[in-house]
């Protein structure tokens, strides 16, 4: 299985596309199977379109350090 990570500079409150993992983008990243939002064992609510990758970090949760986010994506 292919795993691909990304980093998210900051933490976002709001919800964020990934363009270029996107089902018809030029890179043809193929479909995620899994995501998870490594170091929290949260759920993480996201949709892979053809456009983009759109994903929502759980809003009760706060992380001690608030750097980045970072995503770790198994492709199916």
């Amino acid at each position: 299985n292919t795993v691909i990570y990304a980093l998210i500079l900051g933490w976002p409150a709001a919800p964020f596309a990934v363009q270029s993992l996107g089902l018809s983008t030029a890179i043809n990243p193929g479909r995620v199977g899994k995501l998870e939002l490594l170091g929290t064992g949260q759920r993480v609510n996201w949709k892979q379109q053809t456009d983009a990758l759109r994903v929502e970090l759980p809003k009760p949760y706060k992380p001690a350090v608030d750097y980045a986010a970072v995503l770790k994506m198994t492709l199916a």
